[in-house]
């Protein structure tokens, strides 16, 4: 009876923080994303995004630069991370006009069922960067692509490239340049101007392209939303250089609509999924978005401002100077959080990182994280693997080496301890990386039926164990399984009270 009693304990624990998904909101009234139980939720995750056909992973044996398969999702989970935002490439969709590849959805689909079954959520990303491989970059297919001349690109960032049959620039040569520097390209400019324009129904031809993803990805409670375009450039800057000149000018007139374009078609077949959306490229600090952007303020509980931070003095993956990278971020993340206070829905950093694994770079890390944990944000690293990307040069952003090892100090950096589930209002969450030292402090919410959920690296981060107290408050700890705390109300503690969770290393 007593080996009877504790494998239902065991099997009840097991049931906590395995396999129990919702449809995640968020919580307007403090802006945290929230799941079934009320619990609030923080997701560290990475990107995973093949910007070449066939536009994903490889699927088979593991493999340091192209794979996503059952060992590297197990890999994810074993550092605590339960997010990735995945691209879903529009020329794997739609690789001709009106034809879907129902192929490489089902392809695409099965990942974030693979994922879900690891407790990995998914955040579903249109991801582009200069919009077309015409121009050196990647994003919408090239029968989209309706110019009537594309041979003065990259003009006037640099003389006109030569093409290969395909009408695509030699991508040595791109590389040759940092591919930020291509948006200030004219073709650029006037292609993404199209988009936002609706000319030749380019804008229509994206709806339809986002619409097709909704249906395929709707049905599954493990994705996190839906992330209209990554890094949209302000527009034809030649045209009209209140473009870059005035600050939050293209969110208001190019971008916002947009975003209001495709919310009403998705929430046309989904209206329970958080819909993502980005500032303007040009706008470093400060977005010029309206409180409930994009769906209205009766969405707040369902869209997200996604953010990205990023050192403008990192060059091959390196920050040349940290003290000037740390006052970017910090105007970075306090612009970013003054959005999120003026539209009132949630927030997430979508991308940061592609650093190398230099000194100076994990100290990079170290400070956004911190950063992220001081604000409750959560975070996806850019990126999972190099998966042969064609707007960066090297291999230094990647999880691993070039040899196929793993990169130990990113992992270290990057698995942190945080709470993943809180039953109850978060008040600070703080994790020392210089001896791993973790608190968390919340407002208990003792009708919540569901633990808060604490995940560390034992492994890594508490090689010799850890000690576990709840140091403020009383609760009940349950450390049964490697790598998680559970904490739960106990007899004696009381609704809406302070518990402070304390963990040191041995």
């Amino acid at each position: 009876m007593i080996i009877f009693k504790y494998l239902i304990s065991l099997l009840l624990l097991f049931s906590l923080i395995s396999n129990v998904f919702c449809i995640i909101k968020v919580n307007p009234s403090n802006q945290f994303f929230i799941d079934e139980y009320n619990r609030v939720r923080l997701f560290h995750g990475v990107n995973v995004v093949y910007k070449i056909p066939p536009f994903h992973p490889s699927l088979g044996e593991f493999d340091p630069v192209t794979s996503f398969n059952q060992e590297d999702i197990n890999n994810l989970e074993s550092w605590g991370f339960n997010a990735v935002r995945l691209g879903v490439m529009w020329p794997g969709v739609e690789p001709e006009y009106d034809q879907f590849n129902q192929t490489y959805l089902s392809i695409m689909k099965e990942l974030v069922e693979q994922m879900a079954e690891s407790n990995i959520y998914t955040l579903i990303d249109f991801h582009q960067d200069l919009l077309s491989r015409k121009f050196c970059g990647e994003g919408i297919p090239d029968w989209a692509v309706n110019f009537t001349n594309t041979d003065n690109f990259p003009l006037p960032v640099a003389k006109t490239y030569p093409k290969n049959s395909q009408s695509y620039p030699d991508l040595n040569q791109c590389l040759n340049k940092d591919f930020g520097v291509y948006y200030f390209s004219k073709d650029v400019g006037e292609l993404f101007q199209m988009l936002y324009d609706n000319t030749n129904g380019l804008q229509d031809q994206m709806i339809d392209y986002w619409r097709v993803l909704v249906k395929t990805f709707m049905d599954l409670d493990t994705v996190l939303g839906y992330e209209i375009i990554n890094e949209p450039w302000a527009g034809d800057i030649y045209e009209n250089i209140e473009y870059i000149l005035k600050l939050g000018y293209a969110d208001e007139k190019n971008l916002l609509p947009l975003y209001q374009a495709v919310n009403q078609a998705i929430r046309e077949i989904d209206q329970e999924h958080c819909v993502f959306y980005e500032k303007a490229l040009t706008d470093l600090i400060h977005s010029r978005f309206p409180a409930g952007t994009p769906g209205g303020v009766e969405y707040n509980d369902r869209q997200v401002l996604s953010y990205h931070i990023y050192c403008g003095t990192t060059r091959q993956g390196n920050p040349r100077h940290t003290s000037v990278c740390d006052g970017e971020e910090d105007l970075f993340f306090e612009g970013a959080m003054d959005d999120l206070k003026r539209t009132g829905g949630g927030g997430f950093m979508t991308e940061f990182g592609a650093v190398s694994n230099e000194t100076n770079s994990i100290d990079m890390l170290n400070y956004l994280t911190g950063h992220a944990d001081k604000y409750l944000q959560s975070w996806t690293y850019w990126q999972l693997k190099y998966y042969n990307d064609i707007t960066t040069a090297g291999s230094t952003e990647s999880l691993y080496l070039p040899n196929g090892e793993l990169d130990i100090p990113k992992i270290t950096a990057l698995s942190r301890t945080y709470a993943q589930a809180i039953a109850g209002v978060p008040q600070a969450m703080k994790y020392d990386t210089t001896d791993a030292t973790f608190t968390l402090t919340y407002t208990i919410d003792t009708t919540i039926t569901q633990p808060t959920i604490v995940y560390l690296n034992e492994q890594l981060q508490y090689p010799n164990g850890y000690t576990a107290k709840i140091t403020q408050g009383t609760a009940t700890l349950d450390q049964s399984k490697t790598n998680y705390i559970l904490i739960t109300p106990s007899s004696a503690t009381q609704n809406q009270s302070t518990i402070t969770l304390t963990v040191t290393k041995n």
